[in-house]
């Protein structure tokens, strides 16, 4: 949460001066959602889709054949008869699977489930198969459970049933799956050796899960505008002849050069299927060494129950954040966090994202911002393609404070698109508008405030540049807020940094 700090000068000149009436005339400091936390979660959601999701082959359609069993079985576009008896076309639909040739899956399975003298391990192998790769995975993992109760012993059955279970989010029965095959494959000796590599990659993704996750950026960064300063000037009282009795001048803007910084750290913890449990932080801000005074930092942290399977995440837990302004604690807050990811499909995902804060400000000037704060965000991303993503979405903020005066409503939404340039650069471009209504009017100045804001953010990161597990990064945003209000709360900033970061 940033805040702003801006003295107002009315200056007198042979008359008595005037003076504001206590904090009325200091800017509402405590913003509703800060941009640049909402950008950050963005980019990490970005970043987790990037990884998490994979183009996959399309899927054919094939229809039932209607003349009797299928005769015959492509292979790297060669033809081969199949003989309609239960050994051939027991062969055909192994072939098939392996091969992951789907259509001649369903064509063969539908024929040999016609023999009275069929295998049912096979049926059920290449049951299990059709509906993981229809991404059915609960039934997947059905069809593969039954299989190993037939055959305790048969290891492509404890394969597949081990791979369904680390796709679905069932990391804890995944890992004591694989560690059950590869103990098999193990005694087999070196014949089993491709296989064993295979597993033990699947162990290792496994072991990342559950482990700590997390990126830092850190590097000079300078400001335009720390203050928030619309640096007006206004004549309140003039004489006959134009001379300026009594102005209005709100200082400067204030520009500085800093360091920027931003971290994340979070690890998931599997309990049962697909329970666990998750503890996650954020921490970012600017430290501006020749004007300390205007030095942020916004510490959020969250631990909480996470319910996850191959479409679906939800997170529901306590929060607690705490800001800096200065050398000094501004606020603490209290609240809780629930979070759903959703994937729609294989280019479309959803995200629904709620808080509650309940805010307590340390600082004397500022407790007149105290109060509860509820935030609404959704946020679809399309993968236009395996370079391309297009984001957006609309969120709600509720804040209530002591006095009507000082609460308010906001609402807006944002448009982002993240590009990838093979594996030299990447890109990320985010634009944000967000209006904000004051729910009382205020007698100080004769008004009820709202405001809009504009946000613009672009993020370039330079891949190919990287050393010693280093990322160099730019990062520019600017901010525009046009208030009603426009002498104290208007404003232009454009902060710019070069980070390096480090994901581990």
């Amino acid at each position: 949460m940033r805040i702003r700090q801006t003295s107002i000068k009315i200056r007198r000149k042979g008359l008595a001066p005037i003076l504001c009436a206590g904090a009325a005339c200091l800017p509402s400091l405590a913003l509703a959602q800060n941009a640049g936390e909402q950008d950050t979660r963005l980019r990490l959601d970005q970043e987790i889709q990037r990884q998490q999701r994979k183009a996959e082959s399309q899927i054919l359609k094939d229809a039932d054949a209607l003349d009797g069993p299928p005769t015959s079985l492509e292979i790297d576009g060669k033809s081969y008869s199949v003989g309609d008896n239960v050994n051939d076309m027991g062969e055909a639909l192994f072939i098939s699977v392996r091969r992951q040739q789907w259509a001649d899956v369903r064509r063969f399975l539908a024929a040999y489930e016609r023999y009275p003298d069929r295998d049912p391990k096979l049926v059920l192998f290449a049951k299990g198969a059709l509906a993981r790769q229809a991404g059915k995975l609960g039934e997947a993992e059905r069809h593969y459970r039954e299989l190993v109760s037939l055959n305790p012993e048969l290891l492509s059955g404890q394969l597949e049933l081990a791979r369904v279970l680390f796709e679905n989010r069932k990391d804890r029965e995944a890992r004591g799956a694989f560690e059950q095959v590869r103990d098999q494959l193990v005694a087999e000796g070196q014949k089993s050796a491709g296989v064993v590599r295979t597993v033990d990659a699947f162990l290792t993704a496994l072991k990342r899960r559950r482990g700590w996750q997390g990126t830092i950026a850190i590097g000079p960064g300078y400001s335009t505008n720390l203050n928030q300063s619309s640096a007006s000037y206004t004549c309140l009282l003039a004489t006959d002849d134009g001379t300026c009795v009594i102005d209005r001048k709100v200082p400067d803007p204030i520009k500085a050069t800093g360091i920027n910084f931003e971290g994340t750290l979070g690890r998931s913890i599997p309990i049962s299927g697909h329970h666990g449990v998750r503890a996650s932080a954020l921490l970012f801000g600017d430290i501006y060494p020749s004007e300390h005074d205007y030095s942020q930092a916004t510490l959020i942290t969250r631990v909480g129950y996470q319910y996850q399977s191959a479409r679906n995440t939800l997170s529901l837990s306590p929060s607690f954040d705490i800001g800096s302004f200065g050398s000094s604690v501004l606020y603490n807050a209290w609240g809780a966090n629930l979070d759903w990811t959703h994937t729609a499909s294989r280019s479309i995902l959803l995200r629904a994202e709620a808080n509650f804060r309940d805010y307590r400000y340390r600082q004397r000037a500022f407790t007149s911002q105290d109060g509860p704060q509820t935030d609404v965000s959704l946020t679809a991303f399309y993968l236009a393609s395996a370079s391309l993503t297009l984001f957006g979405g609309p969120d709600f903020v509720a804040k209530d404070t002591p006095a009507d005066v000082d609460a308010y409503r906001q609402w807006g939404g944002r448009l982002g698109v993240s590009k990838s340039f093979g594996k030299s650069a990447s890109l990320l471009v985010i634009g944000s508008y967000r209006h904000r209504d004051n729910r009382a009017y205020s007698e100080v100045f004769a008004t009820k405030r709202s405001d809009d804001q504009y946000n613009a953010t672009a993020i370039a990161r330079f891949p190919v540049l990287k050393f010693a597990g280093l990322t160099p990064e730019v990062v520019v945003q600017h901010t525009r807020v046009e208030s009603n209000i426009d002498w104290l709360y208007s404003y232009r900033r454009t902060t710019a940094s070069v980070r390096l970061s480090h994901a581990f």
